[in-house]
């Protein structure tokens, strides 16, 4: 029988010692910060310092045309121009989508969601251009959204497209009911020029 100090030591019982730790003393605590994960967030965590594990760098889908549905100044076609930039007249088709509706912020239009069957009427276009696409947000400043719609010409099949939604909450108080004069808003701009 072998000692260690004055405790004997049967080598018939095996015994494990780490580093600080004497017999009887409690284990040392888990790592807890992964004790409760599941073995596959176990394995993404290990694979993330794995130098031999394969990466694949993000890579956006590229910019593609898109169809835009416009309910305000942007129907008209001096003013696309304009703020696009373009070297001639945008070709714009008159359509309507469904399931929004109109309210006014000031002089401005704000399209929110609207009662289920509601249809709101403008223009659609189609934005050829990535520049284009950035000319126009900033055109509509941060209080509206880019918002994915279904867009229905007039004549044609419905098309998935996008436009500028109010981008606060619908009930704002900056905003109040009514409905945007296209008419009215040309021959106020044409009393400017």
């Amino acid at each position: 029988m072998s000692s260690i100090g004055n405790i004997p030591i049967s080598h018939s019982l095996p015994i494990t010692m780490t580093q600080g730790t004497a017999p009887g003393d409690p284990a040392p605590p888990k790592d807890q910060s992964t004790e409760r994960l599941s073995a596959m967030a176990k394995k993404f965590l290990a694979a993330k310092n794995d130098p031999n594990c394969a990466r694949v760098p993000y890579e956006p889908e590229p910019w593609k045309p898109a169809h835009y549905f416009f309910y305000g100044s942007l129907m008209d076609e001096r003013k696309l121009t304009e703020v696009l930039r373009l070297d001639s007249p945008p070709v714009l088709r008159p359509a309507s989508i469904v399931g929004y509706s109109i309210k006014m912020w000031g002089p401005y239009p704000a399209l929110v969601d609207g009662p289920p069957g509601n249809v709101v009427s403008g223009m659609i276009y189609e934005v050829q251009k990535e520049d284009h696409e950035k000319r126009l947000a900033y055109y509509e400043t941060n209080a509206y959204r880019c918002a994915s719609c279904f867009i229905k010409p007039t004549t044609g099949d419905q098309i998935f497209g996008k436009t500028f939604v109010w981008a606060d909450d619908p009930n704002d108080e900056d905003l109040s009911p009514g409905s945007f004069d296209f008419e009215a808003w040309k021959k106020a701009q044409s009393a400017f020029e």
